[in-house]
C-alpha cells in the first residue's frame, strides 16, 4: 500500500512521562504486553512510570480502559500519517504555526 502512495494512517498509543503517576493501574487493568515499564527521567519521580512499547498494535485497550476507568490522564493517542494528502500538509503546517505562536505567547 505504501508503495502505490495511497494514504496510510496507523495509530499508535503512549504514555506521557511527566503525567504518569506510577500507580500502574493501566497495566493491571488492561493486560496489554506492550504496556511495561521505564524509569522515569524525573529525579523526582522514586517509582517508574508505564511506557508503551514499539510492540503496540494500536488497538486502544490500553487507553480505552484508562478512559473509562478515569485512571490515567497520561495516555495519549497519535496517528501516524504517511504518504500525506496536500490537505494533511497545510494541516499539520497550520497546526505547527498555531503551537509556534502559542509558545511565544
Amino acid at each position: 500500500m505504501l508503495g502505490s502512495g495511497a494514504r496510510v494512517v496507523r495509530t499508535r498509543f503512549g504514555v506521557d512521562d511527566d503525567t504518569c503517576s506510577g500507580d500502574h493501574s493501566c497495566i493491571r487493568l488492561s493486560g496489554c504486553p506492550s504496556l511495561t515499564l521505564k524509569e522515569s527521567s524525573d529525579p523526582l519521580k522514586v517509582d517508574p512510570v508505564a511506557h508503551v512499547n514499539h510492540s503496540c498494535v494500536g488497538c486502544g485497550l490500553c487507553g480505552e480502559v484508562a478512559h473509562a476507568a478515569i485512571l490515567c490522564p497520561s495516555f495519549y493517542r497519535a496517528e501516524v500519517v504517511q504518504n500525506p494528502s496536500a490537505w494533511d500538509r497545510f494541516i499539520a503546517r497550520l497546526r505547527a504555526g498555531v503551537i509556534g505562536w502559542l509558545q511565544l505567547a
